[in-house]
């Protein structure tokens, strides 16, 4: 069942509140001030019956200039629009602003409905008529009818449910299977309750028990309970007005303009890339730094404008833009707004969001930015993907991008397919990386090996936990390991990682030395010499070489102080498993001392390296043969 909200739209005065109550025997003037005035200030709603048995929601909106404000907290959610004229007043400048705002929100389909046609003729009708036709011809009203009622007497009244009917079986169902999401447009605290929010579901479902994130704050609450149409359900769905009792939240921590949604679903932002419109009939115009009022949702707030390639923005011109904004916002890319001039405030333009994560407009990348901002208004989805995983830092759960864009299995294994073969992703186990991230990535690690390279020349390579640390500090080692495969031209062995285009060359001298330490560890056996004596062929340089042959494995060192050479190693590990198969299994340090001919001390520190190693285990007073054979 399509679930569908109505909304009114139109000049104060011209009766749109008494057009609902005709409609549905409900008062939606609910302030006290609005009683007393005779005007509607905020929002109103109601419900009815259609002749199909359908239900619909209708919100009642000010129509005054002073309550525009408000008129907006609601104009894009609306499905079919009733714009009500008076017959004796004809087409007003809100009935201009109105229309203006909800073409600049996409509005696809209305009714006009022309009230208090009990106060006129006939006559006077036709020309009202005549002026109602010229005012909406360029509009998505263009070919919707036009039918006169009168509140009063309940003329036409019918005849208006009957075109309702029509429209809603004409208008699409919104998407029920996207993740939830509600912008707020009431909060308050119910006795017996406790905080409740209203507002109208845009898109998914929402029920008893779901866990919500306020946005853009971040704030957690769960769904207690629900209401529609003021009574209990257990599941709202996309175009119903819902009443949400929720846990865990204060009535402070929510206001008009926040945004109810699943964890994972809204990145909040302080910058979008828009593609921006002016109304014909504004008087004003649009540079890069104007400050404007951007509506979008039940939300307000105010922005400069940067657009793109600099010049200005005249009335019925479009451009794409960059705004900023001092606050965070939670919007997504595809959503409408409406943009208002600083002062005088004034309906200008509006437009669409294409990207919620931009980079920072620059002059000097304007053709890069004009080419990605129309492939996203072309509604690529690779593109948009790509850009909802540079908001999440560059690197995604698979998981949470599928939810955020609400596609199914076999939709979305194809895009991600799409998406890797031309390089724009790559997969890591559940993650998805955005390809110029990688590449960035990928350019920071070779840059930070090169460096690593020029300052240790004589070393193998950086040490894989380092070079995680600084590339990927946030992720598992696992997850590094499968990212450097992602590279071709690095290489890693014995757990230290290096350009492949990376040798390490000895200076004559160089080679001179590092062919004396190890002559002299060879010479010095299951005794080596110190290291003031091993350091004194040149100290220089010695110690580097020493460090590069321990990095290379040609020598070893069982701690520190001690370093032995890899043969001699070789060989003691090979006496110790004749020890241990010929004599009992269990070998002393005594006997391992006395078969290899060394002091106890130099006997002791290669068991212990081989305990550290697993070649060899304690048990009791003497080692048994480790589980790890070789080493």
């Amino acid at each position: 069942m399509k679930h569908i909200l109505i909304g009114t739209a139109g000049h104060v005065d011209h009766g749109k509140t008494a057009l609902i109550r005709a409609l549905t025997g409900i008062e939606t003037d609910r302030l006290a001030e609005e009683k007393t005035r005779g005007i509607t200030i905020d929002l109103g709603f109601a419900h009815m019956s259609l002749p199909g048995g359908e239900k619909v929601s209708i919100v009642d909106v000010p129509g005054h200039e002073k309550f525009i404000k408000n008129m907006l907290a609601c104009a894009g959610g609306i499905d079919p629009v009733l714009l009500v004229i008076a017959a004796d007043d004809g087409v007003m400048p809100q009935t201009r602003e109105h229309l203006g705002i909800l073409q600049l929100l996409r509005a696809k389909a209305g009714i006009i409905v022309l009230t208090k046609c009990d106060l006129v003729d006939e006559e006077w009708q036709a020309l009202i008529h005549e002026d109602i036709t010229t005012a909406v011809k360029d509009t998505f009203l263009k070919d919707a009818p036009i039918i006169p009622v009168s509140s009063h007497t309940g003329q036409g009244i019918g005849q208006l449910k009957d075109c309702i009917q029509e429209k809603i079986e004409q208008t699409a169902a919104r998407n029920t299977f996207a993740p939830f999401r509600i912008p707020v447009d009431r909060v308050f605290s119910a006795e017996g309750f406790g905080t409740v929010i209203t507002g109208t579901l845009i898109e998914g479902s929402l029920s008893q028990g779901d866990g919500i994130i306020v946005y853009p704050a971040g704030t957690p609450g769960r769904v207690r309970s629900l209401q529609v149409h003021s009574s209990q359900v257990e599941t709202a769905y996309a175009g119903q007005r819902v009443a949400v009792n929720i846990s865990g939240l204060r009535k402070e921590d929510m206001q008009r303009g926040h945004v109810l949604a699943p964890e994972g679903t809204i990145s909040p932002t302080r910058m979008l890339d828009v593609k921006l419109s002016m109304i014909k009939d504004s008087t004003r115009e649009i540079k890069t730094g104007s400050r404007l009022h951007f509506h979008y949702g039940t939300h307000s707030t105010l922005c400069k404008a940067q657009l793109i390639g600099g010049g200005k923005l005249t009335p019925g011109q479009e451009s794409f833009a960059q705004l900023r904004f001092a606050e965070e916002i939670a919007v997504k890319a595809g959503d409408s707004f409406v943009v208002r001039f600083y002062s005088p405030i004034e309906t200008i333009g509006g437009g669409v969001v294409l990207n919620t994560a931009p980079k920072k407009y620059r002059k000097g990348r304007t053709a890069e930015t004009l080419n990605a901002l129309k492939s996203l208004e072309k509604g690529d989805i690779g593109t948009q993907l790509c850009q909802a995983i540079i908001s999440q830092g560059g690197i995604a759960l698979l998981g949470d991008m599928q939810k955020r864009f609400s596609m199914d299995a076999d939709a979305w294994a194809q895009e991600i397919s799409g998406l890797t073969a031309k390089g724009q992703a790559s997969i890591i186990g559940t993650h998805i990386i955005e390809g110029s991230y990688r590449e960035a990535l990928g350019a920071k690690m070779a840059s930070t090996l090169k460096d690593f390279h020029d300052n240790n020349p004589l070393q193998a390579g950086m040490r894989k936990e380092e070079l995680r640390s600084r590339i990927l500090p946030g992720y598992k080692p696992g997850f590094f390991d499968e990212f450097t495969k992602l590279y071709s031209k690095i290489s890693i062995a014995e757990g230290r990682v290096a350009l492949c285009s990376f040798k390490i060359s000895y200076t004559k001298e160089q080679s001179l030395v590092r062919e004396a330490i190890l002559d002299r560890l060879k010479q010095g056996g299951y005794t080596p010499p110190g290291m003031d004596e091993l350091l004194a062929v040149n100290k220089k340089i010695a110690d580097k070489i020493l460090d590069a042959l321990l990095a290379e494995g040609a020598v070893i060192s069982t701690e520190p102080g001690i370093v032995f050479d890899a043969e001699t190693v070789r060989q003691a590990k090979d006496s110790f498993r004749d020890l241990a198969t010929h004599g009992g299994g269990c070998v002393t340090l005594a006997q391992f001392r006395d078969k290899v001919q060394t002091s106890r001390k130099y006997a002791l520190s290669l068991l212990e390296y081989f305990d550290r190693v697993g070649f060899t285990r304690k048990d009791g007073d003497g080692r048994v043969l480790g589980n790890i054979i070789d080493i």
